[in-house]
């Protein structure tokens, strides 16, 4: 298995909202070999590194600059799930006490996270959409 180098490459693609596909078609590469450099799986060329920096706009050291760990992944995570729940249950128009949301808010985070591997976690958008109905049951 390859080393992994971490990399903040999602994350930038991230904010940007591109998705991996128009990313990729910008760099004129596959989706997969993206997926690969995302994860670090796959080496990332000095000629690359400029694509990138460039398609972000930033400096290419900026790329590595405080790679995600996967504490930092999993707060990231926590804080959109919180950010959607919030969301939710404002537009359902529910009541939840604090003990109700806490509880919720880690369950939810645990349904979303439950199979992923630190790589997937790197990639991983929650949507929390998929649970509006047992949140309604709840308010």
């Amino acid at each position: 298995m390859a080393n992994k180098v971490p990399n903040n490459i999602a994350r930038f693609r991230k904010a940007l909202n591109l998705s991996q596909a128009t990313l990729a078609g910008r760099l004129n590469i596959s989706v997969t070999q993206l997926s690969r450099l995302e994860r670090g799986t796959s080496s990332l060329t000095q000629e690359r590194m400029m694509e990138l920096a460039r398609a972000f706009e930033i400096e290419p050291h900026e790329l590595f600059r405080y790679a995600t760990s996967r504490e930092k992944l999993e707060l990231d995570l926590m804080r959109e799930v919180i950010v959607q729940l919030d969301e939710m249950v404002i537009r359902l128009g529910i009541s939840l006490s604090p003990q109700q949301r806490g509880d919720l808010t880690i369950a939810l985070y645990r349904l979303e996270t439950k199979f992923l591997s630190e790589a997937d976690l790197a990639e991983h958008e929650v949507d929390l959409k998929k649970f509006e109905d047992m949140v309604k049951a709840l308010g």
